[in-house]
């Protein structure tokens, strides 16, 4: 941009700053899974008013900012390779996040899930890409609707809100790749379906 001033001529430059895109590692469902979960799903977002364009639920492993998609698939595509099919168990406790505005439901006995979610998490790092540590701390939780807002007392009865559970197990089969934006459904980039496991 120039500006004449007392017949000075001042050159102003502007840095430009790119946009963040932000991508998603999750793990995703069976048919069976998505078919015995749809009742809770519609309930749930019904009674807290979930957005109508809310992805498929999902449990998110990671997150990455500005990756370069090529290295970031073949990276995930070597390291699920080894893994099977495995199930998670649905716990009655609804979690609101506040951050990124989701309804959320915690699950339990993740043991496997969270070491995948570990070997993800410190794969990514030591191959340089910027990994925001989703799940950082012990909790994972399956993500079920995103919400325009969350009341106050929502978030101060968080850890108490319950619902009935009709589906207690969910049988994931396969790891992907999201893109995903505000108020608007997933973006699948790529899909790795884990091996068939003939003990579940």
């Amino acid at each position: 941009l120039k500006i004449m001033l007392n017949n000075d001529v001042y050159i102003i430059k502007f840095e430009m700053r790119g946009k963040f895109m932000k991508y998603y590692v999750v793990a995703v469902f069976d048919e069976d899974s998505y078919k015995n979960f749809s009742y809770t799903q519609k309930n749930l977002s019904k009674r807290f008013r979930g957005n109508r364009n809310s992805p498929t639920p999902y449990i998110p492993l990671e997150a990455i900012e500005n990756p370069n998609l090529e290295k970031l698939e073949l990276v995930i595509e070597k390291l699920i390779k080894p893994y099977k099919l495995f199930k998670v168990r649905l716990t009655n406790e609804i979690l609101p996040i506040d951050n990124n505005k989701t309804l959320n439901i915690k699950i339990t006995d993740y043991g496997y899930i969270k070491r995948l979610n570990r070997i993800i998490s410190d794969t990514l790092k030591l191959h340089g890409f910027n990994v925001l540590d989703f799940n950082s701390d012990s909790l994972m939780y399956l993500s079920v609707a995103n919400l325009n807002f969350i009341p106050k007392d929502m978030k101060k009865s968080s850890g108490d809100i319950t619902y009935k559970c009709v589906c207690e197990t969910l049988k994931v089969d396969r790891i992907e790749i999201w893109k995903l934006s505000n108020n608007k459904k997933e973006t699948v980039i790529k899909s790795y379906p884990l091996k068939k496991n003939l003990a579940i």
